[in-house]
């Protein structure tokens, strides 16, 4: 959405003022925000989805329910299961 011409005069003013006035703050701000790399959040959703995995299984066996047992086994060691199929398919290629 576009500002007005008036207001975005304004904000250049402010904009430039900052920057005269305290230039280290001026260049964090315009600095873009560092990025979490694809490799980490595949990771952490990985470690989460094995740790739910683990918590279907205590919850089976707490409530002696085999069906949650076999779900949660197969969440968890599906973790397992496509971390070696990601190993196995980068060193064929």
């Amino acid at each position: 959405m576009r500002l007005p011409d008036r207001e975005q005069q304004e904000l250049d003013e402010i904009e430039r003022r900052l920057a005269e006035d305290d230039p280290k703050l001026a260049a964090k701000l315009t600095r873009p925000a560092p990025r979490v790399p694809r490799r980490t959040l595949f990771l952490a959703a990985a470690l989460l989805t094995y740790a739910a995995g683990l918590i279907v299984v205590m919850t089976g066996v707490t409530l002696s329910s085999v069906v949650l047992v076999v779900l949660g086994a197969c969440v968890a060691f599906g973790v397992f299961a496509w971390f070696a199929f990601q190993i196995w398919r980068g060193h064929r290629e």
